[in-house]
């Protein structure tokens, strides 16, 4: 070790090069995947997690042969388990209550938490310590009570049990805090949750669901199981809780049917095709990153072989074994991977505002202790892999060579870690390519409305005077050209209905309804209305009973109901709203949401009459800039002076749908880049050292009248024979790794094979300038300068 320190910065062998890409290759491999290991980590934390389950509910309807499976459920759904089936030894349901809920203190702190409304088993089934307070079987029991996680009394303070929390947009609405518990790690599926509040609380802020055994599907439902057990032993017992609760006949009769299912929550996770696949991907990109640096390693160790052969000798001379050569290369290869590492650390923590804004969590859950030592191992093996390979080579070099030069090029082993090099590089890139054109395709996507123009403002908490004095103060800006509002975020999936046949009972199919609308709507979003009219307010009864209809809803009722003609006037039953009603107009097909396949609404939408402002109001700029929306955030300001309102760009909004891909994106732009480097300086080691080896063949042919550009070709050649293999399968291998990716989503590119071939043609072509440019700068040496030391 003390040789390999005085040895560090010999000239020659590129030592700091040598670190300086393994620790690149470190910071990004180790922390991809650690990535990996924290998403297979996920629930861990939960112990008896193998008996734990989330209950799931399945549909069948008539028009349907499966079963449409839902993750949440009525509200009596998790108790009715636990008092039928004996083998369930604790059950829970929660859900939402306000996600980034603006609490005030007492001592007028306000902070911004996530709020969910949980039962008194809450803890049972997510065992978490109380650190502070009483125990939650009783504290949940009580309207108001609330827990608040360790994370936020380290805001608010733990004095802050026994005082409450204002909602600051319903002053009315208090929270008294009972106590604290320890917070969820991030790695879980489970929502993050700053607030637990007491689920009888539920009567004072909407309808309360809690003994709904059918409808109002708000709740995520869970139940752990005695050891032992297994969810098939329950099937007896929950058929029988279902007949007993529901009108299953009924529903038999009409074609439908009604389950439920247990999905454990080890799995929940990882049954996401999106998660499952992002992790494979992951996975083959830390694989890969490592697998560059320590061929680009083994590449410079080799290329140094000319300048070390004659030390090497001289130490078999004085008796060294081949042990020895091993132990002096491990010695070596051991501090270069020590300085990587601490390289590598220095790297991940001077960048870590950047990888926790990629990977979505904190660095201190991405590298707790036991991904730290799987970390050191994985080190530890490149460290020997490093030291192994080339030590085998040095081991082979004769004692003759002591007393003259070495001329052994080691050419095949140079161009096949260049080869793959270049395989790599080109998968990479081509990946890249595809994964940012499948961005663009989604953020470009046309959901069927005009979202690029739009402000949007939340109105919760603000009186019915307000909001109209906004709106018409917001009409007079010259830079709106219109406002109107609605129930619905377009960047958020709409809840469902089912339309049914009133004399029957049958159900045709489950809608996304978007509830209520308000005046202009179709206008201020640009969606075409394909046949009939909007709503008509000055027509107060008739407006109150019309709806408007999806092109999509009026194929699907030919179908399945029978209609014929023109749907303007039919009526139609909708579950949760008063029926009939009557079809008023049809508007071209709209998606709200995401386009990631598993999370793809492609129902039919539905949309009512709202006179008022309801939930959002909706702002369209002539053009959106920031003296547009300053002018709409002064009236906003103005005339809702109850609240503190913000007005936000629906652009953004609808752009952060695909974050995950953008941060994918990212992650791979950045290690391509990396890997491109890395490459390159192993292109630039393998040149200059075949440069070195023949320049006395270099000077015969320019002497011999030789040009240069016959120079450049002798060494580019071989090396493009190398180069175009590599860069064809590299192209290949994208290719099908594009086509799984793509899978995941609704929207999707179309992959073409000039795409692939652009994509190798760029790395050989930058290939191809690195290697001529420095073949022509030894091309154009004087050639007495390379037969001086012939």
């Amino acid at each position: 070790m003390k040789r390999a320190l005085n040895n560090l910065f010999r000239r020659g062998e590129a030592n700091p090069i040598k670190i300086l890409c393994l620790g690149v290759g470190l910071a990004i491999g180790l922390t991809m995947l650690a990535e990996v290991i924290f998403e297979q980590s996920y629930d861990n934390f939960l112990p008896r997690l193998e008996d734990t389950y989330r209950i799931t509910e399945q549909y069948k309807s008539s028009q349907e042969d499966t079963w449409r499976p839902y993750t949440q459920t009525p509200g009596a759904t998790a108790p009715g388990v636990k008092r039928y089936c004996p083998e369930v030894e604790a059950a829970t349901r929660f859900t939402w209550l306000e996600s980034g809920m603006h609490l005030v203190a007492e001592d007028q702190r306000e902070v911004t938490a996530n709020a969910l409304l949980c039962d008194s088993s809450f803890f049972d089934v997510f065992p978490r310590r109380i650190l502070i307070g009483e125990n939650p079987h009783t504290g949940l029991e009580k309207e108001n009570n609330a827990y608040i996680s360790s994370r936020l009394a380290e805001t608010l303070g733990t004095d802050i049990v026994g005082h409450t929390l204002t909602w600051k947009e319903y002053p009315d609405f208090k929270l008294n805090i009972v106590g604290i518990f320890e917070e969820f790690p991030e790695n879980t599926h489970l929502p993050r949750i700053d607030v637990a509040v007491a689920l009888p609380t539920i009567g004072q802020v909407r309808y309360d669901g809690r003994n709904n055994w059918l409808g109002n599907d708000s709740y995520k439902s869970y139940i752990r199981l005695y050891p032992g057990t297994k969810p098939d032993q329950l099937t007896d017992n929950v058929k029988r809780m279902l007949e007993t609760n529901l009108p299953m006949e009924d529903l038999r009769k009409n074609g439908a049917d009604y389950d439920i299912g247990f999905q454990p929550v080890g799995e929940i996770f990882s049954s996401s095709d999106y998660n499952r696949i992002m992790n494979i991907v992951f996975l083959a990109f830390a694989i890969l990153m490592l697998a560059v640096a320590v061929l680009n390693y083994i590449l410079l160790v080799i290329s140094g072989m000319v300048n070390r052969a004659k030390s090497i000798a001289t130490y078999r001379c004085y008796g060294a074994k081949s042990a020895d050569i091993y132990r002096m290369i491990l010695s070596e290869s051991a501090l270069h991977g020590l300085l990587s590492l601490a390289l590598a650390v220095l790297i991940i923590f001077g960048i870590q505002d950047v990888v926790q804004e990629q990977i979505g969590h904190s660095l201190r859950s991405l590298f707790p202790p036991s991904t730290v030592l799987v970390c050191v191992a994985v080190t530890a093996f490149i460290v020997l892999l490093c030291g192994v390979m080339p030590g085998y080579l040095y081991t082979r070099i004769p004692v003759t060579y002591a007393y003259r030069r070495y001329t052994e090029s080691k050419r095949h082993w140079k161009l096949g870690l260049l080869f793959v090099q270049f395989l790599l590089t080109t998968f990479f890139v081509a990946v890249l390519t595809v994964i940012s054109l499948q961005y663009r395709a989604l953020t470009s996507y046309d959901p069927g409305f005009e979202y690029k123009d739009m402000l949007y403002v939340s109105l919760p908490g603000t009186t019915k005077t307000e909001q109209q004095r906004c709106v018409q103060e917001l009409k007079k800006l010259p830079e709106v050209s219109g406002v109107t509002w609605g129930y619905q975020e377009p960047f958020e999936h709409c809840s469902g209905n089912n339309v049914y046949n009133p004399e029957t009972g049958q159900e045709y199919m489950n809608i996304a309804d978007m509830y209520l609308v308000g005046d202009d709507y179709h206008k201020v979003f640009d969606i075409p209305v394909i046949e009939g009219s909007t709503f008509t307010p000055h027509l107060s009864d008739t407006v109150a009973r019309q709806v408007m209809v999806s092109r999509k809803f009026v194929e699907r009722m030919r179908e399945l109901a029978g209609w014929t003609g023109s749907p303007i006037g039919k009526t139609v039953n909708i579950t949760e709203h008063k029926g009939p009603l009557t079809v008023c107009g049809v508007y071209e097909e709209i998606h709200f949401g995401s386009q990631i396949a598993e999370s793809a609404d492609e129902r039919p939408t539905v949309m009512f009459y709202s006179p008022e402002p309801r939930s959002y109001l909706f702002i369209r700029l002539r053009q959106l800039s920031p003296e547009g929306m300053k002018a709409v955030q002064k009236v906003v300001e103005e005339t809702m002076p109850s609240q503190e309102k913000h007005a936000y760009s629906l652009a953004l909004e609808m752009n952060s749908l695909y974050d995950g891909i953008l941060h994918v994106r990212n992650s791979i732009f950045f290690t391509g880049a990396c890997i491109l480097i890395i490459a390159l300086i192993g292109l630039t080691a393998y040149i200059r050292d075949e440069i070195s080896r023949r320049r006395a063949e270099i000077a015969i042919r320019i002497i011999h009248g030789a040009s240069v550009g016959s120079v450049q070709r002798l060494f580019l050649s071989g090396l493009l024979k190398i180069a175009l293999p590599a860069a064809l399968i590299g192209a290949l291998a994208a290719w099908q790794a594009s086509l799984s990716l793509l899978q995941l989503f609704a929207v999707k590119i179309e992959l073409t094979w000039w795409l692939f071939t652009g994509c190798a043609l760029a790395v050989l072509l930058i290939v191809w300038a690195v290697s001529s440019a420095l073949v022509l700068k030894a091309a154009r040496m004087n050639p007495t300068e390379n037969l001086r030391t012939e």
